[in-house]
């Protein structure tokens, strides 16, 4: 069995500020870095990076929120990016007022002065504009937004979905999502994103099955539907209250790239409950809802042995490395799950593990091992 050291944060109950000030900054690095990778052989590059609840700038604590941490994120970098001549940074708020007070405490940044892009405001026209034009260019953006709060973050949703294909980081409550499903009316911006046949269908369950929990499952499945008919990746995190048969917070990430999904998942992997065979739920304060008995999960070394041993067309003569970036896409399989498998499956007689380099058979299963089917 394969884990990695866990994160408690969730172990307290959190707000979804301290939720998005925990993941949102650490993700925006690792997502810029592999982003420019991607794009080494572009001379100018150009990242964007968008949060449209984005607060004061400092919690309650007077400790920086996320936009500082990004825009220190931005100016510190040590990396061989220069994210300061790269990143082009917009805030909103859904309030006004906060929206002014952001403005004021960046401007009063010390480094404010240097930086190359100044944050810009969108609850502006013209800064909107100036905006879509950015996303209009296939500029590579990471969005911050709650789906189901106010209009503008909504239609910037809505607009993503059709025209720009952004990365998307969500946070929202399960509240949140049944008041915009419930409350959905013919022309407005939620059944804009969901469809009205989608929404129906929603409300026809609804009359059909009364359990609480049969409910929220069929309303999120029904919202990760919106991005996957679209081709998106999909990743999904369930934070549930601490000790406590009840959700508190759904992230979810949607990309159009592999890598930037399988960032995600690695980010979210320290925060996650564990079934006892290694797989990682993908969830925090979960596992006590689940049952003990993994034959029960979708996700489990056993499955993912019988799914890869049936594949030998897919995968013979593949590096274990490529077969993990294209298998694990909408699983909840990590890396060391895969080794496992093998290593079940070279016992068997299934699979060979084959040296790259010299090609001869190895003694056990690498990441840099070609898997040949028998």
């Amino acid at each position: 069995m394969s884990t990695v050291d866990t994160n408690d944060f969730f172990k307290e109950q959190r707000s979804t500020s301290e939720i998005k000030s925990e993941l949102l900054n650490e993700y925006f690095k690792a997502w810029s870095s592999t982003t420019l990778q991607g794009q080494r052989y572009i001379s100018n590059p150009v990242l964007a990076f968008i949060d449209l609840y984005a607060g004061e700038g400092k919690a309650e604590d007077g400790k920086p929120a996320t936009p500082v941490k990004i825009l220190n994120s931005i100016f510190g970098a040590t990396d061989k990016f220069n994210l300061n001549k790269i990143v082009r940074t917009f805030f909103n708020d859904e309030k006004k007022a906060v929206a002014a007070k952001l403005k004021q405490n960046l401007e009063s940044l010390p480094y404010y002065e240097n930086l190359v892009h100044k944050p810009v405001m969108l609850h502006e026209e013209a800064n909107f504009s100036l905006l879509a034009r950015l996303l209009g260019n296939d500029t590579p953006t990471l969005l911050y937004l709650d789906p189901f709060g106010y209009a503008f973050s909504q239609q910037l949703l809505l607009q993503s979905i059709r025209r720009w294909g952004l990365d998307v980081f969500m946070l929202f409550t399960p509240a949140k999502l049944r008041e915009a499903v419930v409350s959905a009316t013919e022309g407005d911006v939620v059944t804009d994103i969901f469809g009205a046949e989608r929404l129906t269908k929603i409300k026809e369950f609804f009359e059909r099955y009364q359990n609480a929990q049969q409910r929220e499952d069929f309303m999120v499945d029904s919202f990760e539907d919106i991005f996957r008919e679209r081709e998106y990746k999909t990743f999904r995190f369930k934070i549930s209250l601490p000790k406590k048969n009840q959700t508190s917070h759904y992230l979810f990430f949607v990309s159009k790239t592999d890598t930037a999904y399988m960032k995600m998942k690695e980010l979210l992997l320290m925060y996650s409950d564990y079934q006892e065979d290694g797989v990682p739920l993908f969830g925090a304060n979960i596992k006590h809802q689940l049952s003990l008995f993994q034959e029960q999960y979708r996700y489990s070394i056993k499955n993912l042995i019988a799914d890869l041993a049936s594949k030998p067309n897919y995968y013979h003569n593949l590096s274990l490395d490529s077969i993990y970036r294209h298998h694990n896409i909408g699983t909840n399989y990590i890396r060391g799950n895969y080794i496992e498998a093998f290593e079940h499956l070279k016992k068997e007689g299934v699979v060979e593990a084959i040296n790259p380099v010299s090609r001869q058979p190895m003694r056990k299963v690498s990441f840099n091992s070609i898997i040949a089917y028998r």
